[in-house]
C-alpha cells in the first residue's frame, strides 16, 4: 500500500544559529593550539606580564624600570629557554589538536551525521584539518573553524535546498487533495439535490399526479 506523503515530515535543515557552537568550540581548539605553537613567544610575555604585576605591587613602577626590567628579564630568559619552550609548546599543540579532533568529531557523529551527506568528502576534510594542526607552524592555521565553517556552509545550502523543494511539493499535493476535496463535497450536494426532489415527488398525492 503505498505511503501517503502528505503524512512524511519535512526533511531537517541546518542553519547557522544550530551550527555556531559547534564552530565556536573548534575556535577555542584553535586558539588553544596557536597559543602553544607560538609559545616561545607567549610563554615569555606571560612572564614578563606577571613579574611586572607581582613587582610594581610591592615597590611601585619605579618611573617604568619596573615593566622595563622584567621585559628585559622575560625577553632574556625566553631567548635562553627556548630550547624548552619551543618542544613543549609543540608537544602540547599536537595533544591539543588530537583532542580536540577527537572531540569535534564524536559531537558531529553523535549530534550531526547529516554533515556528511550533504559533503561527501567531508570526513576527508576533518581528518586533513587534524593533519594540519600536529605539523610544527603550519598548526598555528585555525584549520579546525575554517573546515567547519566550510562543511556546515555547503550542509546549509544543500538542506535549504532540499527543505524548499519539499515544500514547494507538498504545497502541490495540499492543492490536489483540497480541489479533490471540493469536488467530492459538490458531488455530494448534487447527489442529496437529486434524492431531494425525488422525496418531493413521492409526496405529491397520485390524483394531482393525474390531473397534471
Amino acid at each position: 500500500m503505498p505511503q501517503n506523503r502528505n503524512s512524511t515530515k519535512p526533511p531537517e535543515a541546518m542553519t547557522w544559529s544550530k551550527a555556531a557552537p559547534m564552530i565556536v568550540v573548534a575556535g577555542v581548539f584553535d586558539l588553544v593550539r596557536i597559543f602553544f605553537e607560538m609559545f616561545w613567544f607567549f610563554g615569555p610575555a606571560l612572564v614578563a606580564v606577571y613579574c611586572s604585576m607581582s613587582v610594581g605591587d610591592w615597590v611601585g613602577s619605579l618611573w617604568g624600570l619596573t615593566e622595563a626590567a622584567c621585559t628585559t628579564a622575560a625577553g632574556i630568559a625566553g631567548f635562553y629557554g627556548a630550547a624548552i619552550t619551543i618542544p613543549f609548546g609543540t608537544t602540547m599543540a599536537m595533544a591539543t589538536g588530537l583532542f580536540g579532533y577527537l572531540t569535534l568529531g564524536l559531537w558531529i557523529l553523535m549530534k550531526n551525521p547529516r554533515i556528511f551527506i550533504a559533503n561527501a568528502s567531508g570526513s576527508l576534510w576533518l581528518a586533513g584539518s587534524f593533519g594540519v594542526s600536529v605539523v610544527p607552524l603550519i598548526g598555528a592555521i585555525p584549520a579546525f573553524s575554517l573546515v567547519l565553517w566550510r562543511l556546515y556552509r555547503t550542509q546549509i545550502h544543500v538542506e535549504k535546498a532540499a527543505l524548499k523543494k519539499w515544500e514547494k511539493e507538498h504545497a502541490s499535493e495540499k492543492l490536489q487533495e483540497r480541489q479533490k476535496q471540493t469536488a467530492e463535497f459538490m458531488r455530494m450536494q448534487q447527489e442529496a439535490a437529486h434524492a431531494a426532489e425525488y422525496e418531493q415527488d413521492d409526496e405529491i398525492p397520485e390524483e394531482v399526479r393525474s390531473a397534471a
